[in-house]
């Protein structure tokens, strides 16, 4: 016996909605931006893919005053930590999220340095995991706290609760800003 006309609509009707209902969630999960909130950009942003726990979250850049980090900073800013804005501990619980940075050969770029110098990475050599870190993992336990799963004396974080924005600075910066042309931002359970 042949399906209905009606049957046959109501059936492509329904795939539809479910396929819709899907698209949309992979793009909400996709939306993370990279900037600061004035729209102004000192590095290429790159493109930003995210299934996670929550819809929407900002990464910044923060960045230090031009040339304070010696010569080869001269009139460019150096990368002292990043912003964490939009992120929801309650959907996010027993999450774990790693930042790295990439340059535009696709290289992992250090993010701050462990051996206490003061020179960029650019002037003074930075071997990751020997004098230098390229991630940073932030865990949120079950019980919604927010912190870093390896904090040091070279990288902190605080959050600002009038603003809702989580803070991780690094005390001796290993980048530019510019040199950085992609944030990675990866999302697992705990």
């Amino acid at each position: 016996m042949k399906s209905s006309p009606r049957s046959y609509v109501i059936r492509a009707v329904t795939g539809a909605a479910v396929i819709l209902v899907f698209t949309l969630g992979s793009v909400l999960a996709a939306n993370i931006n990279i900037g600061d909130t004035s729209g102004t950009v000192e590095f290429g942003q790159g493109e930003f893919t995210l299934k996670a726990c929550d819809s929407w979250i900002q990464l910044n850049l923060l960045t230090s005053a031009t040339g304070e980090y010696g010569e080869e900073s001269e009139g460019l800013s150096a990368l002292t930590g990043i912003t964490i804005e939009g992120l929801d501990a309650e959907r996010c619980k027993s999450t774990k999220f790693t930042i790295e940075s990439i340059d535009e050969s696709l290289n992992l770029l250090p993010l701050y340095r462990t051996d206490g110098k003061s020179n960029l990475c650019s002037s003074s050599a930075c071997s990751i995991g020997r004098n230098s870190e390229a991630e940073i993992v932030v865990v949120i336990s079950a019980t919604k706290v927010v912190a870093l799963d390896n904090p040091d004396q070279f990288h902190q974080l605080t959050y600002d609760d009038s603003l809702g924005i989580y803070k991780i600075t690094f005390t001796k910066p290993a980048q530019l800003a510019r040199d950085i042309t992609n944030l990675s931002l990866q999302s697992s359970a705990l």
